[in-house]
């Protein structure tokens, strides 16, 4: 499980550090700036899942003008105004760089929860996406987003070790920790669209860099962390046809 990295663009302390303390209980990495210049520092140097920007800072609208700048860069990155500006024409031209949600402080900390899981929602929301609202996970090229109680986990789709079918479920056994989507393992197959996951078994899919060892006579698999799963005869032959160093 990787911590959701959260840019916050506030210049008022006692407001920024009651935010961090909110946002890092609730499992975000929190990078406070406190101006637009600073952020775009931090922006160039690493990877944001979701920005957080107040509008004024320091009686300019520094928020709102950085969005701009994202937007003209084309950064694939979801944002969000976190402000006491309640005027129509601030919020118009707010409005107009396509915010995922435009908040007012004080904010009510439940709204601002959801208000950040819709944003990473609706930022991945493509045709190869699965909805918070019914399995609980949105999936990216290289991160599932995955929804756990109030907070949203991210998980690195390489420290996945296999996947089972459970019912309705498909459970993610990964380095740090397992999930749970209520996904078939067919769909989930197709999403993940990644050669480095092969179906060994009706229930399982297995990561191929995470094997250690192969017992074909035995239908056994054993993981690098020494998990054991089925090899059936159905699966193997496709897998051995697939990898030309066992033929």
């Amino acid at each position: 499980m990787n911590t959701l990295r959260l840019l916050l663009l506030e210049d008022l302390d006692k407001e920024a550090n009651a935010l961090i303390s909110f946002l890092e209980t609730n499992d975000y990495e929190v990078v406070r700036v406190a101006n637009a210049e600073e952020a775009e520092k931090e922006i160039k140097n690493r990877f944001f899942d979701v920005i957080i920007l107040d509008i004024m800072i320091d009686g300019r609208p520094e928020g709102i003008e950085l969005a701009q700048r994202l937007n003209q860069r084309d950064m694939n990155v979801p944002f969000l105004f976190l402000t006491s500006m309640q005027s129509k024409t601030v919020f118009d031209e707010a409005k107009l760089t396509n915010p995922m949600v435009y908040l007012l402080k004080p904010y009510n900390e439940l709204e601002l929860l959801y208000s950040l899981e819709l944003a990473i929602e609706s930022c991945y929301q493509q045709s190869n996406s699965i909805s918070f609202n019914e399995q609980n996970a949105v999936l990216s090229p290289s991160f599932l987003f995955i929804k756990k109680k109030r907070s949203v986990v991210k998980v690195d789709v390489s420290s996945i070790n296999y996947i089972e079918v459970k019912e309705k479920y498909c459970s993610l056994l990964c380095d740090e920790g397992n999930y749970l989507i209520k996904l078939s393992l067919t769909k989930l197959k197709e999403m993940l669209s990644n050669p480095d996951f092969k179906q060994v078994h009706r229930n399982y899919l297995v990561n191929i860099k995470k094997i250690k060892e192969i017992y074909f006579e035995d239908n056994l698999i054993i993981l690098q962390n020494k998990g054991q799963i089925p090899f059936s005869e159905r699966y193997k032959n496709a897998f051995i046809k697939d990898n030309t160093i066992f033929r």
